[in-house]
């Protein structure tokens, strides 16, 4: 009787995780979000899902269901519908839309995804979700790339925030290192994993 109740519960988090990550893509259809941003969210909630899991074999406290749902509305925010309230950027925009879709929980990991955040003292990501949101969206485009290769790209695309980007870039490479390590995944695994979903 215990290994049928431990399939129910079993049962049960997959049913629930399932209809949380098809409530939010409810959402960003909702919002109008473009095909690109959609294609990027899910790809980066693919990445981040599988760093989750790392952590929580590892034994750290993650929760893999919230990592995945913020992973999935990071860039709602972006969306030309939604008029924002008070927000300053599209991450506080996508805290503003998950809050008033009854996802409050997901505000503080998506208000703190964007590059400003490392560097901004009260906006940092210092929770696991919040950390694993914030390096899956930089470790992922429309591919898988480095930290390196992501940061050479805005440098030359975005000139303009060529301060902001030499700021940040030793602070993300130390979260990439402290997530990494501690969910005992490393670049060829991540590289591995991509590679899997991509063929499918």
């Amino acid at each position: 009787m215990g290994n049928l109740h431990e399939r129910t519960n079993c049962d049960i988090e997959v049913l629930q995780k399932e209809r949380l990550q098809n409530r939010c893509l409810e959402i960003l259809r909702h919002y109008e979000l473009p095909k690109g941003i959609i294609d990027h969210s899910i790809r980066v909630a693919h990445i981040a899902e599988f760093i989750a899991c790392g952590l929580d074999t590892s034994g750290y406290p993650v929760d893999i269901s919230e990592t995945v749902a913020s992973a999935l509305l990071h860039d709602v925010g972006k969306s030309k519908v939604y008029r924002r309230q008070r927000a300053r950027n599209h991450a506080e925009a996508s805290a503003e839309i998950v809050a008033e879709e009854g996802l409050e929980e997901l505000a503080p990991i998506v208000s703190s995804h964007i590059l400003d955040a490392i560097i901004t003292e009260n906006h940092s990501p210092l929770t696991w979700e919040q950390k694993i949101v914030f390096y899956s969206d930089k470790i992922v485009t429309h591919k898988l790339v480095t930290l390196e290769e992501r940061f050479h790209d805005l440098h030359q695309r975005r000139p303009d925030i060529k301060h902001l980007l030499d700021a940040a870039y030793k602070p993300t490479k130390a979260l990439e290192t402290e997530v990494l390590e501690s969910a005992r995944i490393n670049w060829d695994d991540l590289e591995s994993h991509w590679a899997h979903y991509a063929q499918k």
